[in-house]
């Protein structure tokens, strides 16, 4: 396992705990202290990894990637009966964090697989520039599923209405028909 490998992993993690803490935000009660426990653990697991210069709790990590599609396709078939909305539940968003989660359920998977009973240990480094290429390329990756996915829950919709949103600077002193 090269050590960019498990960097990919974590920021996969990392990606899909972000997009389920924001889901959390506007989740009916139930499904909030779900996504609330599963993106923590994400966000936790994936520091974890990258701290330790290996994967964390394999096998753990393995059943915690699948629980959110679990989670999200359960609440889906009870639909009402649990309050669950296409605005509450958004799809999108949780099809992003499942791409993200998927690709860490294949990692745990394949990496049991080639040693079930020991941990491989660190992985050899690449050379300093290819080390930032990757880390890079994955931030990239990552951030390319998560940003989207992020702005199309009720934290991402309310952030657009809240204090930091910018459509118009008013500058003192100038007026929009100055100098046209």
């Amino acid at each position: 396992m090269l050590a960019l490998t498990r960097i990919w992993i974590a920021f996969a993690a990392l990606g899909a705990g972000l997009i389920h803490l924001a889901v959390a935000a506007g989740a009916p009660p139930v499904l909030l202290v779900v996504f609330l426990i599963l993106g923590a653990a994400e966000i936790a697991w994936s520091v974890t990894t990258m701290l330790k210069a290996r994967y964390a709790l394999r096998q753990l990590a393995l059943v915690g990637a699948l629980l959110p599609l679990v989670a999200w396709a359960s609440a889906l078939v009870a639909g009402e009966a649990i309050g669950v909305t296409p605005e509450t539940l958004p799809i999108l968003p949780l099809a992003s964090a499942t791409v993200l989660d998927l690709v860490v359920a294949v990692a745990m998977a394949l990496s049991l697989r080639r040693s079930p009973d020991v941990s491989p240990g660190p992985a050899a480094e690449p050379a300093a520039g290819w080390t930032v290429l990757g880390i890079a390329g994955g931030a990239i990756v990552m951030s390319a599923l998560t940003l989207p996915a992020l702005g199309q829950t009720q934290a991402g919709i309310a952030a657009l209405d809240g204090p930091h949103n910018h459509s118009q600077v008013d500058l003192p002193g100038v007026s929009e028909h100055e100098g046209h």
